[in-house]
């Protein structure tokens, strides 16, 4: 828009109007100026004038509660001057949680709550505000309204999840209540959990984690339930073991390929498949005398074998196994392809099936020495009347001797004979 100053008086109307604005704004600015450098040094006096010079800061009457608590000059003095800044600003979280901060200190618990809870409305997905809601309900011992409030962390901070579940576990102890109340819907979340209770060696509480984590039927990596399987084993779980395994194969179809099936008890008996290195597939362990790898040079069947090269050196055994959940009393095959290279040594491998926890020996192969071609070890056996899982792992027996040279592996297999026989 242009504006025509044709007279001496509009001239001078116009100029001083500017004069007016440009003296308002300036007036307002060093006001704000002055103010925030009185702050900077936030002894009494300059916080006083600060809040004269600009009455509708929250900042400063927030900055001169800070300072009458932290001075013990008196509580009143901090609550009251808290309660206008958030009367000032209902929206900064830090001012509700200060006040709730000196609510505590007198004693206050209903305002102290009532703060909080502003707090988490003003910034409803910040960690660190729900954080400070959960502890406090959690001292308070209300885990009903502390467990939300947990939610809110595990869902937003990945770096305190790990103290949140604990909290949550240590107040609780009820897997149920805290994933209805606590776990974001998260297989991370769900996996995290899931271990915290696997390292306390929660076997129930483990199981009902379990549950849920499959319930979402959401895939995820299989490794990181490995200490899972690890614990169930170890407390000889085997039927939720085996359960869990399947359960595991129905939402990841590639671990379709770890299966067992009737026609062999043995996953990846062939090597085909990469090895998981847990669970129901072979476990294995670095062993600097036996080294392991999958050869796709030599193999009896497929496209490739294991080979373990023996150095010269002890080793008592190859390093690798595989826990085979097996029926009581019943009757089994087993049998596996081997090739031998230069094998140098007064104790060769072997391989050994054995009961998973009495040790009872089902199984030990002759042992392997020399060059050979491949050829097929095979033993037939009867397990006991409470044997419900197999490992079977790569020997020597006797373990000292020094042993040098190659041995390829391939169609390890283990078949319930009297259920073939069955079937026919």
């Amino acid at each position: 828009m242009h504006v025509e100053l044709r007279s001496p008086l509009r001239r001078f109307g116009f100029g001083g109007a500017c004069l007016i604005v440009i003296g308002s704004y300036l007036l307002f600015a060093g006001r704000a100026f002055v103010a925030a450098h009185l702050a900077a040094k936030p002894d009494l006096p300059n916080i006083q004038r600060a809040m004269q010079l600009e009455p509708s800061n929250a900042e400063y009457p927030a900055l001169l509660g800070g300072f009458l608590a932290l001075s013990g000059a008196g509580l009143d003095g901090a609550i009251s001057n808290f309660r206008t800044a958030v009367h000032l600003n209902p929206y900064e979280s830090r001012y509700w949680l200060d006040l709730a901060g000196v609510y505590q200190v007198a004693g206050r618990t209903d305002e102290q709550a009532q703060s909080v809870e502003q707090a988490v409305k003003a910034d409803p997905t910040t960690p660190h505000v729900a954080w400070a809601a959960a502890n406090l309900f959690l001292v308070q011992g209300n885990l009903s309204k502390a467990l939300p409030y947990f939610r809110i962390v595990l869902a937003n901070d990945p770096d305190t999840v790990d103290d949140a579940l604990r909290l949550c576990w240590r107040a609780s102890g009820d897997t149920n209540q805290i994933f209805e109340q606590a776990l974001p819907r998260r297989t991370d979340i769900y996996l995290r959990f899931l271990n915290l209770l696997v390292s306390k060696q929660e076997v129930r509480p483990a199981e009902n984690a379990w549950d849920h984590l499959i319930g979402l039927q959401q895939t995820f990596p299989p490794k990181l339930t490995f200490p899972y399987f690890r614990l169930l084993i170890a407390k000889q779980e085997i039927t939720a073991a085996t359960t869990a395994w399947e359960q595991l194969a129905q939402i990841d179809q590639q671990m379709q390929q770890y299966l067992p099936s009737r026609e062999n008890l043995i996953v990846n008996g062939g090597f085909e498949e990469t090895l998981l290195n847990g669970g129901f597939d072979w476990w294995y362990e670095s062993n600097p005398h036996a080294a392991l790898a999958l050869d796709a040079d030599q193999f009896y069947r497929g496209t490739r074998s294991l080979s373990v090269t023996f150095d010269g050196r002890n080793a008592p055994e190859a390093g690798i196994l595989q826990f085979i959940p097996v029926k009581p009393d019943s009757d089994y095959e087993f049998s596996a392809e081997s090739r031998t290279q230069d094998i140098d040594s007064a104790s060769g491998p072997r391989f050994a099936v054995t009961d998973a926890y009495t040790n009872s020996s089902y199984v030990l192969t002759d042992d392997l020495l020399g060059t050979n071609p491949w050829h097929k070890q095979q033993a037939r056996f009867h397990t006991g009347p409470a044997t419900n899982l197999l490992f079977l792992k790569v020997i020597r027996q006797p373990a000292a001797p020094l042993i040098r040279g190659k041995l390829w592996i391939d169609e390890v297999r283990l078949v319930e004979t009297s259920d073939r026989g069955a079937g026919r």
